[in-house]
């Protein structure tokens, strides 16, 4: 598994990397990860700090230290930041590519702006975007799964349940056989989905496919202290 992460804040280049290895804590002898920082020439004018290559991944180095799997980064600048994210995934040759965005980005325009480009030149990929509110350790992961077509998100937080060493709670309108999920103690039983029903605020990452953010996008956006992994499957 090729995994590239790509940020803009050296903190969250550091909150990507160790989701990454949260969500593939099953498979860390395969499990590969390239950490990508492209940064744009006009930073400095719109009032961002340019940073040097040791200070961009100086934080990833750090929670990549002492790994057992392959990783590597990659930094450069342009002004072409979308175009730069899809060379790098097309010549790395990646399974996933894992986006992190401010959750402001979305509530004005749903998976938007830069990130929205990439989703779109890279549709044959599987992508997902963390919308990050403030997302700490412990992660406290919830998953959110309307229907069928929710059943990729199952297989892709598989890891991240055997990491946190405890079932992820599901919301869900199917019956759990649906999925063809045999194993009880992978996740806990099962609830009549509905958003609106009274938020458990333990729960700080809220795991859900593409269609489903778009679906309840306003209903979810009003969940504080709330940060969203949203996968979109790639065509």
């Amino acid at each position: 598994m090729k995994v590239l992460i790509s940020f803009a804040n050296p903190k969250m280049g550091a909150k990507l990397f160790g989701l990454t290895r949260a969500l593939f804590s099953k498979s860390k002898e395969n499990l590969s990860i390239v950490a990508l920082h492209v940064v744009s020439v006009e930073s400095k004018s719109e009032g961002f700090p340019i940073l040097e290559e040791d200070e961009i991944f100086q934080a990833v180095r750090e929670e990549a230290a002492g790994s057992e799997f392959s990783f590597e980064t990659v930094g450069f600048p342009s002004d072409w930041i979308v175009p730069g994210i899809v060379e790098i995934a097309k010549s790395k040759e990646i399974d996933l590519l894992l986006l992190g965005a401010a959750r402001s980005l979305f509530s004005e325009n749903l998976l938007g702006g830069k990130v929205g480009d990439v989703l779109r030149h890279l549709s044959d990929l599987d992508i997902a975007v963390l919308a990050d509110n403030g997302l700490i350790a412990p992660i406290e992961p919830i998953i959110y799964s309307p229907g069928l077509d929710s059943a990729p998100l199952f297989p892709f937080s598989a890891g991240l349940s055997t990491f946190i060493e405890k079932p992820i709670p599901v919301l869900s309108g199917v019956n759990q056989s649906e999925f063809g999920l045999t194993q009880s103690n992978q996740f806990k039983p099962w609830i009549p989905f509905s958003l609106n029903a009274a938020a458990d605020q333990t729960k700080n990452l809220a795991i859900l496919d593409y269609s489903t953010y778009k679906s309840f996008h306003s209903v979810l956006l009003d969940r504080q202290g709330l940060s969203f992994l949203i996968l979109r499957k790639g065509n």
